[in-house]
């Protein structure tokens, strides 16, 4: 029986998203402090049967007709059902699908709300109805967690959540690895000016747009760097049609990879129309990137410098941005030191499920307290015991009282 399930992150390590960061970051921790952690991924994204202690399953899906989603989550909780773990976590909306099953049958949940998915461009009408059946569930939960004091004042006031916490994201440490500088080398921006987008290629990360406002810019010398893979959908044609010459795209890329292109860019700029708290903004703020970032409610809460900021959707205010970015760099930075490190989210994570369950502890913590245990029982064993008086008959007693 697994301590913590897992559910909704595609796999780890390495896979692109959100919540696939998250889970990877977050859940190694719990694994590293004794937890019997499994993660339930697709076939695609599950690459090895453990890592850092983490079990890892490839759940099997049928690719027709955009059901891949439901039947992953359908087979998830048939092994949810069968495994009976003490505590099952949902990663994401979307994985709050059957959340009604797992309640009925008895389970304790955590859903952690990342994004209000049914907000984004790309989602059809089924998808966004998908997400708001997801969403109507929440309150079936034990708990939710969220990353932004937005969501939990819209789903506390839409809903009349109380079991709910707040959790952002967290920021990275800085180490480059040695795959890192030879990718870097391998690319030949060594010495040149150049602007860095990291996110899916969607068209709520806005990514046409700092295209055409570097366009108007009419910067020779700057490249576009865009890092990131297709959704899906065409609309990563479109973009690779409307980018000139001076326009990149790397594709999905292991995150370990991009370090030196954080550290060398220019400006790292996120035109996102929807965001929950985004880990590309951390990560670029982590390793020092001046950064323009559109308005959004979930920027606006991490409280960048405010020169940082334009209107979201507005060309040529993210194009005046650019340019001041460009002239006077060090403006642009934003001071990593009032960000969380991944360490507190692990904290603040771990807190809620012992809350929740306070028969849900660690193996290290179990073995910890039967060693106290342990030593107290052999400490009183080793205690010796005091010799009882020799029984004295009446003439011994006589005796010895005749000497006196």
């Amino acid at each position: 029986m697994s301590d913590i399930l897992v559910i909704g992150a595609r796999g780890i390590p390495g896979v692109e998203g959100g919540a696939e960061k998250h889970a990877e970051y977050v859940f190694s921790r719990f694994a590293a402090n004794g937890y019997q952690v499994t993660l339930l991924g697709t076939r695609q994204n599950i690459r090895c049967a453990e890592y850092r202690r983490v079990k890892l399953v490839s759940i099997p899906t049928i690719y027709i007709a955009n059901t891949e989603k439901f039947v992953y989550h359908f087979f998830c909780f048939v092994y949810a059902l069968f495994n009976r773990p003490k505590l099952v976590h949902l990663q994401g909306l979307n994985s709050g699908i059957f959340l009604f099953l797992y309640k009925l049958f008895g389970m304790k949940v955590v859903m952690r709300y990342g994004s209000a998915d049914y907000e984004h461009a790309k989602w059809g009408l089924i998808g966004r109805i998908g997400f708001k059946l997801c969403e109507r569930q929440i309150n079936l939960a034990d708990h939710v967690i969220v990353v932004s004091k937005k969501y939990q004042r819209d789903l506390a006031s839409r809903y009349g959540l109380k079991a709910i916490s707040v959790i952002p994201n967290g920021i990275d440490e800085t180490g480059i690895t040695d795959a890192a500088r030879r990718y870097w080398s391998e690319l030949g921006l060594e010495g040149k000016r150049y602007l860095l987008s990291v996110g899916r290629l969607t068209v709520d990360k806005g990514h046409a747009d700092i295209i055409t406002a570097l366009e108007r810019l009419g910067h020779p010398n700057v490249e576009l760097v865009i890092v990131g893979g297709p959704d899906g959908t065409s609309f990563h044609e479109h973009l690779k049609a409307i980018g000139r010459r001076n326009t990149r795209f790397l594709g999905r890329l292991d995150r370990q990879l991009l370090s030196l292109l954080y550290t060398h860019c220019s400006a790292y700029v996120s035109a996102s129309a929807h965001e929950g708290l985004s880990n590309s903004i951390l990560e670029a703020i982590s390793f020092g990137s001046p950064m323009v970032v559109s308005d959004i409610p979930a920027n606006r809460e991490m409280s960048l410098n405010e020169v940082c900021y334009f209107g979201q959707g507005d060309v040529e205010a993210l194009a005046e941005k650019i340019s001041a970015a460009l002239a006077s760099p060090r403006d642009f930075i934003v001071d990593r030191r009032g960000f969380v490190g991944w360490d507190e989210v692990f904290e603040k994570t771990e807190s809620v499920y012992q809350n929740l369950l306070p028969t849900l502890r660690s193996q290290s913590e179990l073995l910890a307290k039967l060693a106290v245990e342990k030593h107290v029982h052999a400490h009183i064993n080793e205690v010796p015991r005091s010799k009882p008086a020799p029984e004295m008959n009446s003439s011994t007693s006589t005796k010895r009282l005749g000497k006196q």
